[in-house]
């Protein structure tokens, strides 16, 4: 045996895992490490020139970076350091100097290829020797070279005196006799002074057997093994430069110190590994034995969808020319033609959903909080749940499956009389109701075959219209993400950020065919709820009270109390007081009230909620009258609950109660109010309307003054004169339905009175008194 190196490359291959971030001060005591322990080759990392610089990487975009930071090594011993180059067709010698040029620090290239391009790559072998650089060579994925193109690859490699030609098990498909039957090809075929080098990869924890079987074949030749401190590197990781060092020291003579190499470990690498993951794993496993990219059982792994055996009939439809590296179309386009290849047409009746009062109970933790909120609402609602994927602890309507691992896990225990399935579920038991999901993955403008994805969409399909959802909370990787205990979780942040951003996509898409309202906390709701304004427009001369936003009540300006009830409101993003009073405006500076300043030109609140419009953009403001001192902050709520249900269907939206008391009726200063069958806002009026020509005993309604406004609605209104209807009953909501514009109404059963004279002064503060209220502001 002539010799036997080491090449560390922790810093390269490990670098998957943290995307080269290992931090300049770490990535220093790491070499210093590895040279204390006197490992042969240390590759650094990569040498990338089209990336931005990062003193924190060990991706370096030049040459020049990589010397500033061996500047800062301990250089011992005989140690060699290379850098990887991943050679492209596209990549150019124009960037890495000659060596001359250099500090003389990086003594080696070692570039890797795929298959297609090997021709090409020898070019580029031939100009980095030019440069005076020792090469490896090191094709990716050797075992998927026919034997010809083997021979040509070390036919062209013998005409250039390279320092390394690697075997490179990538996917770590490899075992003893594969490694037998490769050395014996490239060493019979190899030039004699060419090292021989090999790369392993730990997908069926052979690396450290395949490495040894490797090193006991190499009598003759030179050898360089690879390796990384913990085993680091991407996927189920490498050789173990620690494991291997020992191994050589009782085989080969002492030459390796372990302890170092264990500082690595305990300094640096388990910091990075609880954060982070490496190691075997059923997908990396799984990828070896399908001789594939392990991205591409990742993937159909962290769909958490497919069990085991549908795992392996998917990977062995990938093209033999694909499977080498990994292609992400390619493999989402397997994944749905195989969960939707069953086409068994929809069995469920429509009507079991369509005008019912629905509530989707996905599986987050927050209904274990919010049990009794939910089993309230239902009883309270008549309201049908129907839990996703998993069997809550509370009784519900229905359960619905799209996951054939979450199906298999809760068939005992889920009444199947009341169980609805995706059509790719396969069962041995009759499945009463089934959903046929090639349809709705062909109706989402966003693909997500998450379970609230697929069956929201079957219920857009059908039409309707408002849903509401519990337990969506989001993806975390905290332990009690579920609402049982959840062994098959997703920890890696990168992928549970990518399905966050998934669910924010489609949600996003629906959010115009459906009306969203979220009953438990989610990370989605901002989606769903529109930006609202609440505006108190406050004017100071008043024909018929002078002064009125800041008339004190019981000791309390009037604007500041319907401010502060006002402010209870759970849905206003933003309130604000609008006024063309310097008086008002420094009072409402005083008491930190946010105010705007309007032009004198409004004739009325609208006018100035309009202007307010121009200047602030919201989807909905809520005009909030300043004289409504005891406004309940619960009917703002409804206002904008009404607008996220039905959106821009309406201009404006408002509210109406029922008139108990007689004089109300007959009062011009109360306004009447007609609505439809719909609630739709037919005609207001300050007679007393309807007239009841009927025996029936008359129900008459009054309006409640808490307006919602979309843009588009105060852009009319503040375009438009007075219309005829509005001008005869000075009423100016008759505006939008003299102009043909609809305008929704709300029945609410709360009370209010609001300040038109010094009188009214006198009923709040009698009513404030009575209630125990006599100088709060606040509920």
């Amino acid at each position: 045996m002539k010799s036997i190196n080491i090449l560390d490359c922790t810093l390269r291959d490990g670098g998957y895992i943290n995307n080269w971030l290992f931090g300049r001060k770490q990535t220093i005591q790491i070499i210093d490490s590895l040279i204390e322990s006197n490992i042969d080759i240390i590759e650094c990392g990569y040498l990338d020139t089209g990336i931005d610089s990062n003193i924190n990487s060990t991706r370096f975009k030049s040459v020049e970076e990589f010397d500033l930071l061996i500047s800062e090594v301990t250089i011992k011993n005989d140690v060699k350091f290379f850098l990887m180059v991943d050679y492209t067709p596209l990549i150019s010698l124009d960037c890495i100097p000659d060596i001359s040029e250099t500090k003389g620090y990086l003594k080696g290239i070692r570039m890797t290829f795929h298959r297609k391009n090997y021709k090409e790559a020898m070019d580029f072998a031939k100009g980095l020797l030019l440069k005076g650089y020792e090469v490896c060579i090191q094709p990716m994925v050797t075992s998927s070279y026919r034997d010809e193109e083997l021979l040509e690859l070390l036919s062209l490699v013998n005409n250039l005196e390279i320092f390394a030609f690697y075997i490179v098990d990538s996917f770590g498909t490899m075992d003893n006799n594969d490694i037998e039957r490769m050395y014996h090809l490239v060493n019979y075929n190899l030039n004699p002074y060419i090292r021989l080098g090999f790369h392993s990869h730990n997908n069926k924890q052979l690396a450290y057997s395949n490495s040894v079987k490797f090193l006991n074949l190499t009598n003759e030749r030179s050898a360089i093994i690879d390796a990384s401190v913990y085993g680091m590197g991407r996927g189920a990781g490498n050789l173990n430069t620690e494991i291997i060092s020992e191994y050589l020291n009782k085989t080969n003579g002492e030459k390796y110190k372990i302890e170092p190499l264990l500082q690595i470990i305990d300094n640096v690498l388990k910091m990075i590994k609880d954060k982070f993951s490496w190691g075997y794993s059923i997908e990396y496993f799984i990828s070896a034995s399908k001789n594939c990219h392990p991205n591409y059982s990742s993937f159909l792994m962290n769909k958490k969808t497919l069990n085991v055996e549908k795992i392996a009939s998917i990977l062995d439809q990938l093209p033999l020319d694909k499977r080498g590296s990994f292609d992400k179309k390619l493999i989402e386009s397997l994944y749905y033609s195989n969960i939707t290849m069953i086409d068994e047409k929809t069995v469920l009746n429509e009507d079991m959903f369509l005008g019912k009062n629905i509530i989707i109970v996905a599986s987050g933790s927050s209904i274990i909080e919010y049990e009794n909120q939910i089993v309230q609402y239902k009883n309270n609602n008549s309201t049908l749940l129907i839990a996703l994927n998993h069997n809550p602890k509370f009784d519900v309507d229905y359960y619905f499956f799209s996951n054939q691992k979450r199906f298999d896990s809760n068939k005992e225990i889920v009444d199947i009389n009341k169980t609805i399935t995706t059509t790719n579920i396969i069962s041995d038991i009759n499945l009463i109701y089934k959903i046929n999901n090639r349809e709705v993955f062909e109706s989402q403008i966003v693909k997500n075959d998450n379970v609230l994805a697929v069956f929201l969409q079957y219920l857009i399909n059908i039409g309707v219209k408002d849903i509401k959802i519990a337990g969506l909370d989001g993806y975390n990787n905290s332990e009690n993400q579920y609402s049982y205990e959840e062994f098959d979780r997703i920890l890696d942040d990168e992928i549970l950020k990518k399905q966050n951003e998934l669910m924010f996509n489609f949600l996003n898409s629906v959010k115009d065919k459906i009306n969203i309202r979220y009953i438990t906390p989610s990370i989605y709701e901002k989606l769903n709820s529109k930006k609202v304004l609440g505006v108190i427009p406050a004017r100071y001369k008043s024909s018929r009270f002078p002064g009125k936003p800041l008339v004190k009540i019981l000791d309390i300006p009037m604007i500041k109390r319907t401010y502060d009830r006002a402010k209870l409101s759970e849905s206003l993003d933003d309130l604000v007081v609008a006024t063309d009073d310097i008086r008002i405006e420094e009072y409402c500076k005083e008491n930190n009230i946010p105010v705007i300043k309007t032009s004198e030109n409004c004739l009325t609140g609208t006018d100035r909620v309009a202007e307010v419009s121009r200047k602030l953009d919201y989807d909905l403001y809520i005009n909030i009258q300043g004289d409504e001192p005891l406004i309940s902050p619960e009917a703002i709520d409804i206002v904008i609950d009404e607008f996220n249900k039905h959106g821009e269907k309406y201009i404006a939206y408002n509210l109406y109660k029922e008139i108990e008391v007689q004089g109300e009726f007959e009062s011009p200063t109360t306004i009447k109010v007609i609505v439809n069958e719909n609630d739709e806002l037919e005609y207001m009026s300050r007679l007393p309307i309807p007239f009841n020509k009927s025996t029936e005993k008359l129900k008459s309604h009054k309006q409640v003054c808490v307006y919602g406004f979309t843009k588009k609605a105060l852009d009319i209104f503040s375009s438009q004169g007075k219309t005829r209807n509005e001008k005869f009953e000075d009423i100016e909501i008759l505006r939008f339905i003299d102009l043909n514009y609809k305008v929704k109404m709300q029945k609410v059963d709360f009370e209010t009175i609001a300040v038109d004279t010094p009188e009214d002064v006198v009923k709040v503060e009698e009513y404030l008194i009575n209630s125990g209220k006599s100088y709060e502001t606040k509920a």
